[in-house]
């Protein structure tokens, strides 16, 4: 079995999690990264994507999701500062969706003046994130 380390996930709202796991997954601008025991020490950014917290002796991953933040690594301790990171529980499909759909109608809409592209790709991609890790809950897990 994996050695544990020291995570805390924060938010501006608290900390969310603060104790030991064995494998944390991040989103980050290249692609998903993993942290374990005895990780080099690290500074990045994390983009809107799904987190994956892996307990020790779980039998599967907390997830996440998160719209953004940074994380540091030091000798096997990890922080993650989050602007939000949102279980599949506290995930409403329902607004999600319509989130979605107000950005993809932004999107569409590119030639109001007051259009903002990155804007609304964000708005997007959160909103995408958020249904695909309420999917999670009742498919049981995930990675």
């Amino acid at each position: 079995m994996p050695r544990p380390f020291h995570v805390q996930l924060v938010t501006p709202q608290g900390v969310r999690y603060d104790n030991d796991a064995v494998y944390l997954r991040l989103p980050a601008e290249d692609g998903y990264f993993g942290i374990m025991a005895d990780h080099a020490p690290l500074i990045a950014a994390l983009v809107p994507g799904q987190v994956s917290l892996h307990r020790p002796g779980a039998p599967r991953p907390d997830l996440y999701a998160s719209s953004g933040g940074v994380v540091e690594v030091t000798e096997n301790q990890t922080v993650v500062l989050a602007d939000t990171l949102e279980t599949p529980e506290e995930i409403d499909e329902q607004r999600a969706r319509e989130a979605a759909e107000r950005a993809r109608d932004r999107l569409q809409a590119r030639t109001l003046p007051e259009f903002d592209e990155s804007r609304a790709l964000g708005a997007l991609q959160r909103a995408l994130v958020r249904l695909q890790v309420a999917g999670k809950r009742a498919a049981g897990g995930g990675l």
